[in-house]
């Protein structure tokens, strides 16, 4: 078993959930989805959609399988190859062996294209697409388009392997495979020496790095303009709850770590159990310490930075952008 797949879903992953979708001029794609599914190139790609509509009268198999063409063709035509399109449709009711959260269209296509399921994902917003791939034997990703705001809750439940608010997120999750970048509290002394000898400055940043969007993608970028070594401190899943209550964080300290070491800007990252890296900020006495608008330049970190001869940077959040309007479901925009 040698290839790698990833199995999406349709309606709310990567195109719009219009409610029993089958007119081509309700085929619009998620704006992340040609660019995220551009860089699984390295896997297969298949979609896997529950479509009871045919059965229930809604429209027929060739509406079905005219709107699944266009949205391959359209795709094909942006650079993403779709290896194939399994549908279901039937009703709940039906019972039968095709319907998520059933595997069996993994289970012909692990056959038919020799794909190593430990190594493969599964990529939806509902709860039945998290309990495909546990039924399937791969990863899960669930995402926050289309349906997954409303059933995170019940979703979360299932244990998803990583909660991401897009396909492009989604696709940063999979991919990432440089371990190295997370560092333990033992190593920190060492690298913060390594880098003084080096004459290079240092910048440190810190937070949750929850439900990962742009807005953390611009201070990240805004941080590492700030020197040669970006350190960035991810609060620990038992310091989030103290700051942020008991149903948070959405996704665990390691998940949170491997994302944002993901970002070629971070050149280190690890993981803190205070409610602020005052400790970690003492040990490495960075030369600028970034931190966001809402918090100003007099932020709990700000004393012990200042006291070892360090600044504090502030950079502007952009408008809207935070993983509470992505969680009830604000954010999202239509195109």
């Amino acid at each position: 078993m040698n290839n790698k797949a990833v199995f999406l879903d349709r309606d709310g992953t990567i195109i719009e959930d219009k409610g029993y979708t089958y007119k081509l001029s309700d085929l619009i794609l998620f704006s992340e989805a040609v660019a995220g599914l551009k860089k699984l190139k390295e896997f297969l790609i298949f979609i896997i959609t529950n479509q009871s509509g045919v059965k229930r009268g809604y429209f027929s198999i060739e509406d079905l399988y005219n709107f699944n063409q266009k949205l391959v063709s359209n795709l094909e035509k942006k650079g993403v190859r779709i290896k194939k399109t399994y549908y279901c449709p039937h009703v709940p009711e039906d019972r039968c062996d095709c319907r998520k959260p059933s595997s069996k269209f993994i289970e012909i296509a692990t056959k038919k294209y020799n794909i190593n399921l430990k190594g493969s994902f599964v990529i939806g917003d509902k709860p039945s697409d998290i309990m495909l791939a546990k039924n399937a034997g791969t990863k899960s990703i669930y995402v926050l388009t289309g349906q997954g705001v409303k059933y995170l809750k019940e979703s979360r439940k299932k244990n998803p392997d990583y909660v991401a608010t897009d396909i492009m997120r989604a696709a940063n999750y999979i991919l990432f495979k440089n371990e190295k970048k997370i560092m333990k509290k033992i190593n920190l002394k060492k690298i913060v020496s390594t880098t003084r000898k080096n004459k290079k400055t240092i910048v440190t940043l810190n937070g949750t790095f929850d439900i990962l969007h742009k807005g953390h993608d611009y201070i990240i970028s805004e941080a590492k303009k700030q020197g040669d070594v970006l350190i960035v401190a991810v609060n620990s899943d038992k310091s989030v709850k103290k700051n942020k209550g008991p149903e948070r964080p959405i996704n665990n300290e390691n998940s949170r770590a491997r994302m944002i070491a993901a970002y070629k800007e971070v050149d280190y990252v690890i993981v803190f159990e205070e409610i602020a890296p005052i400790n970690l900020l003492g040990i490495i006495k960075p030369d600028v310490h970034v931190n966001g608008s809402e918090y100003g330049k007099n932020c709990i970190e700000a004393s012990i930075v200042r006291k070892n001869g360090g600044k504090i940077h502030i950079v502007k959040l952009l408008p809207r952008y935070s993983s509470t309007n992505f969680l009830e479901g604000k954010f999202y925009k239509k195109g």
